[in-house]
């Protein structure tokens, strides 16, 4: 019977762990190919799941693939010990391939899970491809097993002279029993199995850190060109209410969506101070009546409301003449103008929506601006009453 002696046992576990690697590596080069050539990296198997694998190589994506290597090889030398102890050490290590691909692959999955584990438990495991390095494994080890059994099937060399009567009595004796497996190999490859999930998980974490680093400072980027802050679909905030609460019954007289509709004008700008007038239009073929402010509010980037102070009266931009009950004639306009400060919109809540009404109660039309608009989350915005307008349109 041949024997499975430690160093075959050996050689036959790292040419097992060194194609291993080879067939990692070059899944590797492959998804960094530019364009549709990466495609080719689907004919190799997926020994470490893809996503561990993806963008440049990180200190912990080296350690973990060096450690499932190691995980590898003493996995290999384990089963491939049990398996030589029936004789035939090419299929004991053929099969010692198929089972530490499958082990190792496994542990890649779980740590590749993990983060889906931690957010959702167990049924984390069910989320994306969990089991596809473990499969790919065994694929592996049966593919390229045959190397590794070539080796531990090997002969033994021929003793030397000197040794021929010592080779002799233990082949009387029936020395020439397989190679005993060494104790400390189960707990040794059972440690490099949780060292590759270990790895794997730091190795994962590493690279989300990486990739939100990339997006914060994309976004950085993005906001030193953007005007107020990005959107951000996770803020928190209300939405805009689309009507105010009215103060009393409407005159049958006013000027109602049914006769009139706002109209939003062009902003106008000093130093350091903003304006901006909003007509009413009364399109109908009678006179209708205004009276007062109107109702107006603000939505930021998120379309959430933001939170403005309105103060009635002029500013340095307006002038406000008090409310007054007004007739719009047939095809005229009144206006109202909003008054405010300069603001810095970097990184700030901004307006990219205007909502206003003739006056509260009424429900309020909207306007998404095709322009950048300084009033920004906290800022003070003053509104006049109410004024016909005779000029609506004044020539330049």
């Amino acid at each position: 019977m041949r024997t499975l002696t430690t160093r075959r046992l050996l050689a036959s576990s790292v040419l097992a762990a060194a194609l291993w690697i080879l067939v990692v590596g070059v899944r590797w080069a492959f998804s960094q190919l530019p364009g549709g050539a990466s495609q080719l990296g689907t004919l190799v198997p997926d020994l470490v799941p893809p996503s561990l694998l993806w963008g440049p190589v990180g200190g912990w994506m080296i350690v973990a693939v060096l450690g499932g290597a190691l995980a590898v090889t003493l996995c290999h030398a384990l089963f491939t010990a049990l398996a030589a102890r029936h004789g035939a050490p090419l299929v004991g290590a053929w099969f010692a391939a198929v089972a530490a691909g499958a082990l190792v692959g496994l542990a890649f999955d779980v740590a590749s899970a993990w983060s889906s584990v931690e957010l959702s438990g167990l049924r984390g495991l069910l989320v994306g491809e969990f089991g596809v390095s473990a499969a790919a494994g065994a694929l592996w080890g049966l593919v390229v097993g045959w190397m590794p059994g070539l080796v531990a099937r090997a002969p033994a060399p021929v003793p030397a002279p000197a040794d021929a009567d010592a080779a002799a009595a233990r082949a009387d004796t029936g020395a020439a029993a397989p190679a005993r497996r060494p104790g400390w190999l189960l707990p040794a490859a059972a440690v490099a199995v949780v060292a590759v999930v270990a790895g794997g998980v730091l190795a994962d974490q590493a690279r989300t850190a990486a990739i939100q680093a990339e997006v914060d400072a994309q976004r950085e980027i993005e906001a030193q060109n953007t005007f107020g802050a990005l959107p951000d679909p996770n803020a928190p905030g209300e939405p805009v209410p689309t009507a105010a609460p009215a103060s009393g019954d409407l005159d049958p007289q006013w000027c109602t969506p049914d006769k009139a509709t706002l109209l939003l004008g062009e902003p106008d700008a000093a130093t350091g101070h903003r304006g901006l007038p909003i007509r009413l239009l009364n399109f109908s073929e009678e006179p209708c009546v205004i009276e007062g402010y109107p109702d107006v509010a603000f939505g930021d980037q998120n379309q959430h409301l933001l939170a403005v102070t309105i103060e009635r009266g002029g500013s340095f931009m307006t002038q406000d003449f008090g409310p007054q009950r007004l007739e719009v004639p047939a095809g005229g306009y009144a206006v109202t103008s909003l008054g405010w400060d300069a603001a810095s919109p970097h990184g700030a809540l901004v307006t990219k929506t205007i909502y206003a009404a003739p006056t509260a109660g009424m429900e309020r039309g909207s306007w998404g601006l095709g322009f950048d608009l300084d009033i920004v989350e906290g800022s003070t915005v003053a509104i006049t009453a109410w004024a016909i307008d005779p000029n609506p349109f004044p020539s330049e």
